[in-house]
Order: structure tokens, then C-alpha cells, then sequence
């Protein structure tokens, strides 16, 4: 970073490769931008710091913090880098940096380092209004729930001849062609391929184009038939040879009597149908046919292209139809997705509305820092623009580092496209600009950065499609060395192992073992290394190995909590507490690691009884009653004592508290301390689940199956002590480095897509592109081709990710099938090959955990329920009544099943499970009730208020059920369930008294209705 001497405005693209420091950059011209008193508009929060990922955003808040914490200390190195920027002394920069950590303290939440989507959704929030979007709107952090519920209407009210039903027979004709096997629920098939399509939508602000029109299509087939016809007239009377090579026009006939086009688009059509002839007196013949077949072919080429372009329109005009019906139950039910936001802001946010937005934010973002710039999508960018063209035009700054070869989630929308755009055009041509390389690489050695660099630089230069990826990312146009004292330090080696050998896994071990072990006895700890591969299944099959060589490792798949083997057996259990009749759920928590580990402790049993035990128990009572009935015949003693407090708590206990329990009851940490992160992990989440609002174990059960694989929030976090080897996907190791790292590799091909999508400058066209289309339609083989460019530079650039993680030492393990296949290519020059040496050095102590007890205490839960303890399902139902009424205005009492039928589409829409008897009951009491119908009967000049909210002298809030305003009298009823007592008749009365304060030239009267019984108590004040 330049010291002194900063002109305002400017923006500056610090290009970074790997191991160049470019995070360490960003942070410290944070803590610069704080500090120095030559900043204009300096301050918290008038520096915003963007990431991509809410951990990268926790470990920038982090070195931050280091940062002002090590100038406070006056730690020398910090010093001697900040007093050559800042025209302070040590003392003056430390006092500076107390003062700093202490606001970070005290305002925490100015302390601006957040993700894109954080920072989108806090000026969403703040526009609401703007998009008819009341404040107290929900974003939705996964669609899945609310998309299956829109689905499921939006089928429901498709009826016999409309439009919407002959699209959906379409799509079906569509979808039949693309399985091998028969769909057993095309419902579902058809779902997933619209969140897929919403989920592209999402990501850009343009539309989907049906492509050409049905009509065209029709055009072309018909000039298809007539050219086939001519040209089978010419052959027939052209006295020249058949020409056997071609053999598509023998099916010519057969094509046109049944219209079968696209047997077409399966053949060959380059060659004649005839050969040319020896006789000159027969060539008129040939030229003919020649002339009348290049028509065919262009008129082959047009129908391949309109095939190619209208396959999925089926799709499209479904999508199309749901779209909009999703759009009004969102906003009915003022729910938002969280991939909405960048779209709706997009057609909002212009310049012209810039100061209007930091008004309501409530400061102006002068200065922008943002990491890991290639992995912007265009949308997210196109966003962020007239933000930071209005603080470049106050005398602001914009700071983004990145490194177009370490684009690796083009399949999230990242375009390092844009990255390269920033470099070479002046995207704000009122501010300077500044393009910047950092050319040392600090974490790898210099062997290693010499093998990626004859790699990169050298290699891939054998192949076209090679060359075309590298002219994306640049990833062999860079310039990186190494400090003078790591040049011939590192070490490389590349084995490759052949797939047809007669033992491949075992040469696999053979080989992980011989680097680990050797890697031991040269001083390296378990945590030093890491083994990466591409895929998750390949870092399952290591792990395997791994385990079979009895070697200590973290698989971060297996990290996840969801994927954990206890956490299924816990939910199991959990299911069958909320649902004693599900026996599937109850036979897993029996079979399972958890309860018959609980059984061997507790009976002193051997565990080859115990599982015969239960598996012949699960056997013999498969026909019998429920499950649990017969457990509780079978094994009284067991039944009482593991599970018959349990099934007292549930609907008592919230969530937490009752998983709380079960962990207790079952002395997990006692009995399966290895675990422990993982019981404690389910619980985090149950604690962030309640706080949404929810707390049913049904609602608990669908978050943890519909949530994306992709949130870090699953993950267990391993202490920094633990020594074990990584093993992680390469998209999981960005970011990171290890002084030894293995990196797994086989042949890589890109997996066939169903369909390619073509994005021009006005809206994306979604194409069906087979190697046959390809051939037969130049534009589909250019957007083909360019396609597998593109996928390439990934693959490309996911190497470059893998092989820069390594500080010291890089190994590649080869699976190799076919030498010619991608990586190997490139790689099998290496095969063999070493470079560099290996050194010893000198093994890191281990932090012992041993001498840290953590305690947990078992709870005792056999207390009694008393009378008067509220049931939590109890008090739940209450609640969703409430609800139900709030959406009652009137009740039209000659035809209520209107009301009844839109209250059970409400029940469904928020997945809440009362009985439609119960519904039909509670309306039908109120209209059979003189006293209470009258107020849910339209009257002129009536006003009716559901869930009005007024607030006492001491400004608290509290909620009137239903408020009826008439022209001489205001009427204020209080619904309740259950028993009439003394504190709802306070209640009411408090109410009506703050009623009466704000009607008061109007009498005000009220009265508390119970819904259950139908009974009214009146209320005086």
C-alpha cells in the first residue's frame, strides 16, 4: 500500500495471486483509513468493508482488531509499519488505537465489515416502503417451504381448459425425453426444475426469452418437407449413383409421412445422397441435387437452431405462469427470498436515489474496501456502482482486491470478468485510477511456486480450448516471486496411478501412507496437512483409506452437523416424541449408536445381546400395534425410565429445553464424549431456530432438511489444538494454506447439463445443445463452445486454488484413466518427477486438551405437571387461532364456508396443522352467538381493526385482539382459549381504558370471548 500522499477521489484494483497477502492488504488500509488524519470522511462508520461469506467477514473483523490491538501494545513490528503512514508518534498511535477499539466496543454495530447480501438486505430494509413492502416484512433465508407451498396451490387451481393446463402438459412432454427411467411423480420433477430457473433468474436483472415462435417453427418443418421432396424427385430421375456413405436419405420418406424431424438431427447430412459422376452428361443432374441438398442443410441448420432454442419453452411458459403467482403470496404474506434482493434493487437503485438511501441508513459510506473482488456477480456489482460513483463524487474511495485465477464459483453467479473490466477500462472516469500487483508470495516456497508457474505459464499452452480459458482469467499472465531466503526451499513430487491396475486402492493407501508417515518422522504434526480433492465423494473414499491406516483426520464434509450419523439417531428420536406413530423414526433411535451404547453402560450388557435383542423386536412387532405400545410391553423397565418422562414434557418444553433434556436423560456427554461438539452444535441451532419464531419439531425437522449444503452455519468448529489431517473439497480449502498439502486428482470432465444458458445483452435464452445440434447449427456450436471454455477456465482455476495451498510441501496423487483426458494432459510430463527437497524440521507442541474438563450436569425430569403450567402445545394452538381470527374482517353469515375455506388456505400457507372441524366450530359458534356475531356483520361507517396495537404512558405496546369502530361506540373484544381467569379480566380492562383515551367523545365498551366454550364476560372500567 503507497504511504502518504492519497488523492481523493480515487480507486485503486490491487491484482493479488495467492499467498501475496491481499486480505492482509485490505485490513490494514482499514486500520489505516481510522487511524490517519490526512483521510477525509474518515470514521466507522463512514468505511464499509464487503465479503462474500460470513466467516471470511468474522476473520476480517478479527485481524482488524489484531491490528489496533497490537499498535495499543506497542508491538514494534505494528509500529514501525504504521508510524511510516501516519504522522504520529507510538504514543499518539497508540492512544489513537485505544480510543478506536473503544467505539468498536461501545458501537459495535457501526463496525461496517459485512457480506453483500448483509449490506443489500440492511438498504432493502431501509427502502421498504419504496417497494409497497410493510417494515415488518420477513426475508427468508431458503425459498424450499414457501416454493413447494406456492407449487402446490398454483397446481390446485389449475383447471380443464385453460391456458395453464396445456403449459403443463407441454412441460410434461418435455420432461419424458430426458429421464432413462419412468417418473413416478413428475410433479416434483417439474419443482425442482423451476427452483433451478428461479435461482438463475435471480441471479441477473433480466428476463427469460421463449425464443423464436411456434409459428417459425412450423415454417421451418414445412420448407423441411418440401426440399426433402424435390430433392427425393431429383434422385429418382437424376440417373446417378447412391452414394452409401449417406444414409439419411433413405429415411426421407419415412421422415415426411410422419414427420419425425428429428431423426434428422441424429445423421449425418455433410455427404450427397449421390456421387458425383464420370459422365459429363449427367453433372447438370449432380449440380442440382448439390444445390438443392446445401438448401437442405440450411434449412437442417435453421431447424436445429429453432429445436435447440424452443425445447425448453414448455418450461419457460410454466415458470413464466408460477412466477407471478409466487409473487402475490410473497407479497400477501410479506415475505421476501434473500436471492430477491439484488434483483429488486437493481431496477431501484440509480444515482438519483443514492442520498436518499444513506439518509435512511442514517450515515454516508465514504470509502469502500471490498475482498475477493472476482467472486462479484453482475448483479451484485451493478448494485454497488452508483453507491460507489456517489462517494467517489463526494471525495470518497473504492479499494477491491482480487485474483481473477482464484474465480472458482461461477456457479453462484461470480464473474471475474468484471474484475478485469475494472482493470482496463475507467469505469469512473471522474476519479483516479490506480491498478496495483502484489508480486511476493509469502506462504509457498520457492519450488513450489516454480512448479506452478512451468504449469500454468508453460503447459497449458498445448490446446486451443487451454488458450481460449487462460485469455479469460489471465492465469498464465502474472508475475509472483518468492523472499530471497525461500527460493530453493520447498518440495514437489507427482505419482500418477493407473485405474486399470490390478490393486488401484491399495497403491492410493500405499501412497498416502509413505507421504504421511514420512512426513511424521521429519517433524511434521498431523495438523500441518491437509488432502484436497475436487469432489466430495472422492474425499469420502480418502477418508476411508485414511481411516484404514488408523491416521487421525477431520473430514469438513463431515463437519457438517446434518451429516453426522448421532444427529440422525437424535432427530429420530425426536420425531417419535412429536409423532409416537411413527415407527420408522422409533426402530433408528433403537438400532442406533446412541441408545445402545445408553444400554450397555446402564445394564452392563453385551452389545452382541442388545442388537439381536431389538433387531428380533423390531422384527416380530412390524404387524402388531404401534411400535411403542409393544416397547413399552416388551421392556416396561426400559420404557419407564428412558422414555415415559420424555413423552410427559413434550408440548410443555420448547424446543431447546427439550432437546436439553433427551441430551441429559441419555447421558450423552458421559457416555459418547467424542461427541461432544456435535450435541452442543444442535443445540446452537435449535437456539437460532427458536429465535425465528418457530419451535415445533416438525418446523425443526424441515429447516434442518431444507437448508442449503453450502452455510457454514452447520459446520462444527474445530479448536486450533486438534491434531488431525484436513481433508476438504478445493472450494472449501480458498482461502486457506497448509505446510503440506496432498492433492487428489482424477480425470475431469464436465458433467452433461440438461440444458446451456445464453445470456445477450437484453435476456437469457435457454438452450438444449447436443454434440448433434452442435454440428448441424453454427450459432449452437458457438454457444456450445464457449460453454465448455468457460467450464474449463474453472477447472483451471480450481488447480491453481488446489496447488497454492501448500506452504511447504505439494504432493499429487494421479488417478489416471486415460493419459489424454484432462489434467493429466498437461500433468503426465510431470509424472515421476520431484522437485526440490524434503527438509526435517522441528515438530510444533501440541496444546493438550486433557487438562480441560468441561462439566455437564444431568437434569432431573421427572417433575410433576402442575394444573396451572400452561401446555406449550396448548398455548401454541391459542396462538394460531389468534392468528386465524386476525385475518377475519367479517363473516358473511348466510354462506360462511367462504370464510372457513380461505382460513384452511391460511392453516396450510403457514404450516400449522388445526383440525378443519375445529375451524368449522369456532366460526359457526360466533355466528350462532347473538351477542358476538353482530360485531363481525359490515354496518356503515364500521371500521374494523384486527391486532391494533396501542402503547400506555410508559410507551410499552399491547395488542387488542379485535377492535370494532362505529360511529357512536368503539366495542373491544379479547379473544382466549382454555379457562376464564382473573388476569384476563385485568387485561381487558387495562385495554379498554387505554381505548377510551383515544375515542373520547365515543362511548367505549368490551368484553372477553372464549373461544372454546362460547361464553362472553363483559368488561366495566
Amino acid at each position: 500500500m503507497k504511504s502518504i500522499g492519497l488523492k481523493f477521489p480515487h480507486y485503486t484494483i490491487l491484482k493479488a495471486s495467492a499467498g501475496s497477502g491481499k486480505t492482509t492488504a485490505l485490513t490494514k488500509r482499514y486500520v489505516y483509513f481510522l487511524l490517519s488524519p490526512e483521510i477525509p470522511h474518515r470514521g466507522l462508520r463512514k468505511i464499509l468493508a464487503i465479503t462474500f461469506s460470513n466467516n471470511a467477514a468474522y476473520e476480517m473483523k478479527n485481524r482488524i482488531l489484531r491490528w489496533l490491538k497490537d499498535l495499543y501494545f506497542k508491538k514494534t513490528k505494528t509500529l514501525e509499519d504504521f508510524s511510516k503512514l501516519i504522522p504520529f508518534d507510538e504514543k499518539q498511535i497508540s492512544n489513537l488505537a485505544e480510543t478506536i477499539i473503544e467505539e468498536i466496543t461501545n458501537n459495535y454495530s457501526d463496525f461496517q465489515v459485512k457480506t453483500i447480501d448483509s449490506f443489500m438486505t440492511s438498504i432493502f430494509k431501509a427502502s421498504a416502503v419504496d417497494f409497497d413492502y410493510n417494515p415488518d416484512f420477513e426475508i427468508l433465508m431458503k425459498n424450499d417451504f414457501l416454493m413447494t407451498f406456492a407449487y402446490d396451490l398454483f397446481l390446485k387451481d389449475i383447471d380443464e381448459n385453460t391456458r395453464k393446463k396445456e403449459i403443463l402438459i407441454d412441460t410434461l412432454e418435455t420432461i419424458s425425453p430426458l429421464r432413462k427411467s419412468f417418473i413416478w411423480n413428475p410433479a416434483q420433477d417439474i419443482l425442482n426444475k423451476i427452483k433451478e430457473l428461479y435461482s438463475v433468474l435471480s441471479k441477473t436483472n433480466k428476463e427469460f426469452d421463449n425464443g423464436p415462435s411456434a409459428g417459425e417453427m412450423e415454417i421451418t418443418k414445412e420448407e423441411l418437407i418440401e426440399i426433402m421432396r424435390k430433392i427425393v424427385a431429383e434422385v429418382s430421375k437424376s440417373g446417378l449413383e447412391r452414394n452409401s456413405r449417406n444414409q439419411i436419405f433413405d429415411l426421407f420418406d419415412e421422415i415426411i409421412r410422419t414427420e419425425n424431424f428429428k431423426e434428422i438431427l441424429s445423421r449425418g447430412i455433410s455427404t450427397l445422397p449421390v456421387k458425383k459422376p464420370r459422365n459429363n452428361s449427367l453433372i447438370k443432374n449432380f449440380e442440382r441435387i448439390e444445390f438443392l441438398w446445401n438448401e437442405f442443410q440450411n434449412i437442417v441448420s435453421r431447424y436445429a437452431y429453432l429445436y435447440g432454442s424452443t425445447f425448453y419453452s414448455a418450461y419457460i411458459d410454466l415458470f413464466k405462469e408460477f412466477n407471478e403467482y409466487l409473487k402475490k403470496i410473497k407479497r400477501k404474506e410479506g415475505k421476501i427470498f434473500i436471492e430477491d434482493l439484488n434483483k429488486m434493487l437493481s431496477e431501484y437503485l440509480k444515482e438519483s436515489i443514492v442520498t436518499d438511501i444513506y439518509f435512511r441508513l442514517g450515515e454516508r459510506i465514504h470509502h469502500y474496501l471490498i475482498d475477493e473482488f472476482q467472486d462479484t456477480s453482475p448483479l451484485q456489482w451493478a448494485n454497488l456502482k452508483p453507491l460507489i460513483e456517489n462517494s467517489l463524487s463526494e471525495g470518497g474511495s473504492l479499494f477491491v482486491v482480487g485474483d481473477t485465477k482464484q474465480a472458482i464459483y461461477s456457479f453462484r453467479a461470480a464473474d471475474y470478468r468484471i474484475m478485469r473490466e475494472l482493470e482496463r477500462k475507467d469505469t469512473f472516469p471522474s476519479s483516479v485510477k490506480e491498478v496495483e500487483e502484489l508480486k511476493i508470495n509469502y506462504r509457498s516456497k520457492g519450488k513450489i511456486v516454480g512448479f506452478v508457474d512451468e504449469f500454468f505459464k508453460q503447459k497449458i499452452r498445448v490446446k486451443d480450448v487451454y488458450i481460449s480459458a487462460d485469455s479469460l482469467t489471465g492465469i498464465s499472465s502474472y508475475e509472483q516471486k518468492v523472499p530471497p531466503e525461500a527460493e530453493n526451499d520447498g518440495y514437489v513430487e507427482i505419482k500418477a496411478i493407473y485405474e486399470d491396475m490390478e490393486d488401484f486402492n491399495r497403491a492410493v493407501k500405499d501412497s498416502l501412507h509413505q507421504i504421511i508417515s514420512d512426513a511424521r518422522m521429519r517433524g511434521f504434526n498431523f495438523r500441518d496437512m491437509a488432502i484436497l480433492a475436487f469432489k466430495n465423494e472422492q474425499i469420502v473414499n480418502l477418508s476411508v483409506l485414511l481411516n484404514e491406516l488408523n491416521y487421525p483426520f477431520v473430514s469438513y464434509s463431515s463437519l457438517d452437523v446434518r451429516k453426522r450419523k448421532i444427529t440422525a439417531e437424535i432427530f429420530s428420536l425426536l420425531k417419535f416424541l412429536d409423532s409416537p406413530l411413527d415407527d420408522f423414526s422409533f426402530s433408528v433411535f433403537l438400532l442406533g449408536d446412541l441408545y445402545k451404547t445408553f444400554i450397555i453402560r446402564q445394564e452392563n450388557l453385551e452389545e452382541e445381546r442388545f442388537c439381536k435383542e431389538m433387531e428380533s423386536f423390531i422384527i416380530n412387532s412390524r404387524e402388531s400395534e404401534p411400535l411403542y405400545k409393544s416397547f413399552q410391553r416388551d421392556f416396561s423397565n426400559r420404557w419407564e425410565r428412558d422414555f415415559q418422562e420424555l413423552f410427559k414434557l413434550i408440548g410443555y418444553l420448547p424446543l431447546y429445553d427439550l432437546i436439553t433434556v433427551v441430551l441429559s436423560n441419555f447421558r450423552v456427554f458421559e457416555i459418547m464424549p467424542e461427541e461432544e461438539a456435535t450435541f452442543l452444535k444442535i443445540l446452537e441451532i435449535a437456539k437460532v431456530f427458536e429465535k425465528n419464531g418457530s419451535s415445533s419439531i416438525k418446523d425443526f425437522i424441515e429447516f434442518i432438511n431444507t437448508s442449503s449444503n453450502d452455510e457454514r452455519i452447520w459446520d462444527i468448529s474445530l479448536g486450533s489444538e486438534v491434531d488431525a489431517i484436513s481433508a476438504m473439497t478445493i472450494h472449501k480449502a480458498k482461502g486457506l494454506g497448509f505446510p503440506l498439502v496432498i492433492v487428489f486428482l482424477e480425470d475431469i470432465k464436465a458433467l452433461a447439463e440438461d440444458y446451456i444458458l445464453y445470456e445477450n445483452e437484453n435476456n437469457i435464452q435457454i438452450f438444449k445443445i447436443t454434440n448433434d445440434l452442435a454440428d448441424k447449427s453454427e450459432f449452437l456450436k458457438t454457444i456450445k463452445d464457449s460453454d465448455k471454455i468457460s467450464k474449463m477456465a474453472d477447472f483451471l482455476n480450481t488447480l491453481y486454488v488446489a496447488f497454492t495451498r501448500a506452504r511447504e510441501e505439494l504432493y499429487i496423487i494421479c488417478k489416471v484413466k486415460k493419459e489424454t483426458n484432462f489434467p493429466f494432459d498437461i500433468l503426465r510430463e510431470f509424472f515421476g518427477q520431484n522437485f526440490g527437497f524434503k527438509k526435517n524440521k522441528e515438530r510444533s507442541e501440541i496444546f493438550q486438551i486433557s487438562s480441560i474438563n468441561t462439566e455437564h450436569y444431568n437434569l432431573k425430569i421427572n417433575f410433576p405437571v402442575k394444573p396451572q403450567f400452561v401446555h406449550f402445545s396448548e398455548k401454541q394452538r391459542g396462538e394460531i387461532i389468534h392468528k386465524l381470527l386476525s385475518k377475519i374482517e367479517y363473516i358473511d353469515i348466510e354462506s360462511p364456508h367462504e370464510t372457513i375455506s380461505q382460513a384452511e388456505k391460511y392453516l396450510k400457507r403457514i404450516n400449522k396443522a388445526l383440525p378443519l372441524q375445529e375451524i368449522e366450530e369456532i366460526i359457526y359458534r360466533i355466528i350462532n352467538n347473538g351477542d358476538i356475531v353482530k360485531f363481525f356483520i359490515p354496518r356503515e361507517h364500521r371500521r374494523i381493526f384486527n391486532e391494533f396495537d396501542i402503547a400506555d404512558e410508559r410507551g410499552f405496546l399491547h395488542r387488542i385482539d379485535r377492535l370494532v369502530v362505529d360511529k357512536d361506540k368503539v366495542t373491544l373484544i379479547e379473544y382466549k382459549t382454555g379457562n376464564p381467569a382473573e388476569e384476563h379480566i385485568e387485561q381487558a380492562r387495562l385495554y379498554l381504558e387505554l381505548i377510551s383515551r383515544v375515542f373520547e367523545n365515543v362511548n367505549s365498551e368490551g368484553f372477553l370471548y372464549y373461544l372454546d366454550s362460547g361464553d362472553i364476560k363483559w368488561i366495566s372500567f
